[in-house]
C-alpha cells in the first residue's frame, strides 16, 4: 500500500471547520477508495497498479484543527493459508498552501503533494521523478479518500 506521501498519503488548507469563507477543510477523518500507481521510464509507462481496498487493506488518515495528523494503514497477505493482517500507526504534522498539501511524519522530511478536495472527497496526486541507471523515471501515484 501507498502511504501518504502518502506511501504516501499525505500544509495550510484551511485547519478550521468554522470558517465560512475559506472553502471547505481537510479536517477529519479520512478513508482510502481507491489508489493507483504508475511507473514510466523516458516518459513510457511501465504499466499501472492498483490498490486492493478492503476490510484487511486500507489507509485511514485523520487530519487534526492543530496541523497534526495520524495515519493507519492495514494490509493483509496469505501465508500458508492462513490470511495474516499488519497494521502499522504514523503521526506528523501538516499543513495547506492552495492545492498543496505538506506533510511530515515524526522523524522524516516534509513532503508535498498535490491535493483536491470536492465534498467527501479528498484526491491526493504524489509525483516522484529520479534517474535509475541513466533511465529518467517517474512514479505517479494517485489516492482518492472519502471523508468520514
Amino acid at each position: 500500500m501507498i502511504p501518504l506521501t502518502v506511501e504516501a498519503f499525505a500544509t495550510t488548507l484551511p485547519t478550521s471547520c468554522n470558517s465560512d469563507d475559506q472553502g471547505p477543510s481537510i479536517v477529519g477523518t479520512w478513508l482510502q477508495a481507491s489508489g493507483t500507481t504508475e511507473e514510466f521510464t523516458n516518459n513510457v509507462s511501465d504499466g499501472m497498479a492498483t490498490d486492493t481496498i478492503d476490510a484487511n487493506n486500507f489507509i485511514r488518515i485523520t487530519f487534526y484543527a492543530d496541523g497534526t495528523f495520524d495515519d493507519l494503514k492495514s494490509y493483509s497477505y496469505t501465508e500458508n493459508g492462513d490470511v495474516i493482517v499488519e497494521t502499522s500507526t504514523d503521526v506528523g504534522t501538516y499543513s495547506v498552501s492552495g492545492n498543496l498539501l505538506s506533510v511530515a511524519y515524526d522523524g522524516e522530511g516534509t513532503q508535498t503533494v498535490e491535493f483536491t478536495l470536492s465534498g467527501t472527497q479528498l484526491g491526493i496526486a504524489h509525483v516522484e521523478e529520479f534517474t535509475e541507471n541513466g533511465n529518467q523515471k517517474r512514479l505517479v501515484i494517485l489516492t482518492t479518500y472519502h471523508r468520514q
